[in-house]
């Protein structure tokens, strides 16, 4: 009888340290979702902001690819930690594009919806990889920018490339093409204000471009030089955001590289 009352006893407390170790377990579970390597991970797909806002993202090794539709231009995302386990996507101009919470629920930032717009996944996204380019696609490029900026922007820009470089070389050819479509947009976005036109008018007459180990933009006199990294895709090619953020640097220093 002893025996048994002692092995009752013994079940009881086993039982109770069960009980209690639960919670803890539970929590455990919980801190490590919310605080784990993985948490905040953001799943490729295309994604819904509101009503009307689509758009899909996809993984570029550390960073991620961002396609806005019905915008053409792919901008590379650049990805930091913040609280609670979340993270922050940034484009390459410094504002932040995406918030990601630690259990992985999207908020959109844009131009019209400064405050955010909550995301939700509709579906699997498209591979997002440069497109081939013919030399003559480039000098196409080129030439359609310079005519739009001078019959609807009403400003003299032209794009001179050094045809003989990309002319063997097809994967220069995709990343050159790409820089200078950005190079047009990032100068859209800059003169959408007349002091931005008033600025940029009469200072840059011409835009051309150039390979370094970095994405980088430079005045030389009235040329506009886009520096960009075949090597590197769309990361090696400063986005249209970039582009208008330098500019506001460019002309307020004279011309000097912005630092």
């Amino acid at each position: 009888m002893r025996y048994c009352g002692a092995l009752l006893v013994k079940t009881v407390v086993v039982a109770a340290a069960l009980a209690c170790s639960a919670p803890a377990v539970a929590q455990h579970g919980f801190l490590e979702r919310l605080f784990g390597s993985r948490v905040g991970d953001v799943q490729e797909g295309t994604y819904l902001a509101g009503d009307t806002l689509q758009f899909e993202i996809q993984h570029a090794g550390k960073n991620f690819l961002v396609h806005f539709d019905p915008d053409p231009e792919v901008f590379v995302l650049y990805s930091d930690h913040s609280s609670l386990g979340g993270r922050v996507l940034k484009f390459d101009s410094g504002e932040t594009a995406i918030r990601v919470a630690g259990w992985g629920a999207l908020t959109l930032y844009t131009d019209q919806q400064p405050n955010g717009v909550p995301a939700v996944r509709t579906g699997d996204a498209s591979q997002l990889t440069p497109a081939p380019a013919s030399l003559q696609d480039v000098q196409f490029i080129a030439a359609r920018e310079a005519d739009r900026f001078a019959h609807v922007r009403h400003l003299p820009i032209v794009f001179v490339v050094d045809w003989s470089v990309l002319e063997t070389d097809a994967a220069l050819r995709a990343t050159a093409s790409n820089a200078l479509e950005n190079a047009a947009r990032g100068i859209d976005r800059f003169i959408q204000n007349k002091e931005g036109r008033k600025r940029l008018q009469g200072h840059i007459a011409a835009v051309t471009l150039a390979t370094g180990n970095r994405p980088a933009l430079k005045r030389d006199g009235k040329t506009l030089i886009v520096t960009f990294n075949p090597e590197r895709g769309y990361s090696g090619c400063a986005s249209s955001r970039a582009i208008a953020h330098s500019l506001e640097a460019l002309l307020d220093n004279g011309g000097q590289k912005p630092k």
